[in-house]
């Protein structure tokens, strides 16, 4: 196509055409001359216009692009080029304006930049290169998963900047599928600077120009990280499902321990995140020091050295953990001040980080600590510590039920051995189902049953109650449990033994309620008390014979006391006063001594009142009441040693009147002046010695003498002596009585008794 030229002055006015313009617009020259703007498009014409006149005013070559109608119908771009034209006086008197028609040119251009425009905007990576694998594209999406700006890639080779990896195969195999097939699709990856793999789903294929040459290598790459991050946590989260079933159906069978238990479950963690070791440490209940529950791939060595340890503000991770009761996180081992001091644990086994959380239970107490180590320094993705809290959770489960199990097995081993060693029986009524009834061991070896021969209801147990007393227990029993108002049911019964006999026996019990407050079972125990019975049968028998004897022993002191009087009232008293009574006779009948025989009659009512006096006194010594039993005992010692019939001394130890009551004073004075009466009487001794000792509980009395003593065995078939009253005083205050004596052993009694 020719070009169109025109002439166009300063004014902006139109002078001159060739044919061409008027063949490509169809304007006929005058038309141009006339309106010479009419032909362009209303959208672009004052934009012209403006443009134009600056290049006029400016006298300077331009170029303008626009659209111009044609004559074939529509609008074509075309573009103007100005060439300012000058007189050989240099006078610009206008422009030479060459237009030339860009239509297909200007298409190309737009279908090149919304080209351009699509490949900006979408979200897949497109790159392409040439053969020599030079980069020709790199949209904005390459950009962003890169991190390379196109214009720094451009034009350059792309493994200069981008190192891909293919995973299912080499690069030279996804290559040579590429030139065999001319496209290969596969998986990729590639490492960021930032340490972030991204996978990519990534399509290549050959670009041909129109005759079929291969021109270049086109690519689109899908990110995938978070579909592919989502399938492998979807996938890690159902093998941890897996893997927390199988350790609570291990969990589940009492005879795995809980160390196999933790050992399976930490190893299959350390399988998902490859890098991390595990391990879990308790503390030991005996010396307080860590132990390892747990450690399956940490050496045993490092384990060893921490079991030197015990917890406290700065004891590493775990130490300081359960020292706190909080997580403690350890980024880098070397700088972290909590490992001051042991730095030499991780040194020794390449250790940099550990995070420790701890397991508490319901009340608080610190179970163990679960533990994760790192050969590198890092710290925890929300993931991890998610995972470790979940870990956290179900090893806080598994150890309370271990550890539930472990005082419940022994609980029960106690119970067994109690029921063994003991004579109760231990019985458990199922009220609700079938009111089946369970008897402990001690029910067969106690009753002489055998299991398998008895019905194990509560049908068979009042079948053995002894029918004067069934009635009675049954009905009692079945108010207990109507009412339930009473914490627990006692009752005493006959119950029959499996030989026919019957044994007496006291039965407890108690109801359980479940939680909506209905009775479903009813515990107790049962005890053989016949023997009891019978030997509380015997004691009492005995006691009441112990009494009878003290009552006896009692009496016969008052008989024997009633007995001296008399004797000294008949045979000192009565002599007095008989003779006194004969010198007032002889008075009477005016005997001339009268004055002499009233003097003497004076004197024998004097004696008769010191015998009197002399004989109250033996009974109710005034001393004591006035003086104290210090010194009664004293004035009796004074007394006995005027006689010159026995050399006695008395010892005294403590506060005896003031911590001693009034009816033991008089007690222990009765005791001495008995056994002190002994010696005179029987014992043909020269010395004798009392001796009381008053302490803070109890009184100590011993009366001994150098007599000839005698054979306790044979004394005590005697009647008469004073040793048997003396026993009878000691028991009425709850006291002990002992004699040591032997023949030409001289006798010594000793007397404690309680304050």
């Amino acid at each position: 196509m020719a070009a169109m030229v025109r002439m166009a002055n300063q004014q902006h006015h139109f002078l001159q055409t060739n044919t061409a313009w008027s063949d490509y617009t169809g304007i006929a020259s005058e038309e141009l001359f006339a309106d010479g703007w009419a032909a362009v498009h209303a959208d672009d014409q004052q934009e012209v216009i403006d443009q134009l006149a600056v290049c006029l005013l400016q006298q300077a070559p331009f170029t303008i692009e626009y659209r111009l109608k044609a004559r074939q119908g529509g609008y074509r771009w075309v573009r103007d080029t100005g060439i300012p034209h000058y007189t050989d006086q240099g006078i610009c008197e206008g422009f030479v304006i060459v237009t030339t028609d860009i239509h297909a040119a200007k298409l190309a251009q737009h279908e090149t930049f919304m080209q351009a425009q699509a490949l900006d905007h979408v979200s897949d990576v497109i790159i392409s290169t040439d053969l020599q694998f030079r980069v020709t594209v790199f949209n904005k999406a390459a950009e962003e998963l890169y991190g390379i700006g196109a214009a720094h890639i451009m034009g350059r080779p792309i493994r200069d900047f981008i190192d891909h990896q293919y995973p299912e195969c080499t690069r030279e195999e996804a290559l040579q599928v590429l030139y065999l097939k001319d496209s290969w699709k596969g998986l990729c990856f590639f490492d960021r600077p930032d340490g972030k793999r991204i996978f990519m789903d990534c399509s290549l294929a050959f670009i041909k120009d129109r005759e079929g040459k291969r021109i270049g290598i086109a690519g689109i790459h899908r990110d995938i990280t978070g579909q592919r991050k989502a399938e492998a946590d979807r996938y890690r989260q159902e093998q941890l499902l897996i893997l927390e079933k199988k350790v609570l159906e291990m969990n589940a069978q009492p005879g795995i321990t809980l160390k196999t238990i933790a050992d399976y479950f930490l190893e299959g963690i350390e399988g998902f995140f490859p890098g991390m070791l595990c391990s879990i440490i308790t503390v030991d209940p005996d010396d307080g020091r860590l132990n390892h529950l747990s450690a399956p791939s940490i050496p045993t060595e490092f384990t060893g050295l921490i079991r030197k340890l015990k917890p406290g503000p700065s004891v590493g991770s775990c130490g300081t953990a359960i020292y706190r009761k909080q997580m403690v996180i350890t980024t880098d081992i070397y700088t972290d001040p909590l490992w001051d001091g042991h730095h030499f644990l991780a040194d020794n086994f390449k250790l940099r980080s550990c995070w420790s959380l701890p397991i508490i239970n319901a009340q608080g107490e610190v179970l163990a600590t679960i533990a994760a180590y790192h050969r590198v320094v890092k710290s925890p993705s929300e993931e991890e510590l998610s995972l470790l809290e979940r870990i956290r959770n179900l090893l806080r489960i598994i150890i309370e039920n271990k550890f539930a199990e472990a005082r419940i097995r022994a609980s029960h081993e106690r119970y067994l051995l109690v029921t063994r060693v003991t004579n109760d029986v231990v019985w458990d009524w199922d009220i609700v189902n079938d009111d089946n009834m369970h008897w402990g061991d001690g029910f067969y070896n106690l009753f002489g049953y055998r299991p398998a021969l008895i019905r194990k209801t509560a049908g068979f147990w009042e079948s053995c109650i002894h029918p004067d007393d069934r009635g009675r227990v049954v009905k009692e029993l079945d108010a207990f449990i109507t009412n339930n108002k009473a914490r627990t049911w006692e009752d005493e019964y006959r119950f029959r033994k499996a030989n026919g006999e019957y044994a007496l026996v006291h039965d407890r019990g108690f109801l359980i309620f479940d939680h909506e407050g209905r009775i479903t079972r009813m515990v107790g125990s049962m005890q053989d008390i016949t023997e009891k019975r019978e030997l509380e049968r015997q004691l009492l028998k005995q006691e009441l014979d112990k009494q009878i004897m003290v009552a006896q022993a009692v009496v016969n002191a008052q008989e024997k006391e009633r007995a001296d009087i008399g004797k000294d009232l008949h045979d000192n008293v009565n002599q007095i006063l008989t003779t006194a009574k004969l010198y007032l006779e002889m008075v009477k009948h005016n005997d001339p001594t009268g004055a002499h025989l009233i003097n003497r009659c004076s004197d024998s009512i004097a004696e008769a009142i010191n015998e009197i006096r002399t004989i109250s006194r033996s009974l109710v010594p005034a001393s004591i009441g006035d003086l104290g039993l210090v010194v009664s005992i004293q004035d009796l010692v004074d007394n006995i040693n005027a006689t010159r019939q026995l050399k006695m001394e008395f010892e005294c130890q403590g506060d005896v009147d003031a911590t001693v009551q009034e009816k033991t004073k008089l007690m222990l004075f009765r005791i001495i002046q008995e056994q002190v009466n002994n010696v005179l009487k029987h014992a043909a001794a020269t010395e004798a010695v009392i001796s009381l000792n008053v302490g803070t509980t109890d009184i100590d009395l011993s009366v001994s003498d150098n007599g000839r003593g005698f054979e306790p065995e044979k004394v005590k078939v005697k009647k008469g002596v004073g040793l048997s009253n003396i026993a009878s005083r000691v028991q009425l205050f709850n006291g002990s009585f002992q004699i040591q004596t032997a023949p030409e052993k001289g006798c010594t009694i000793y007397i404690n008794v309680p304050l």
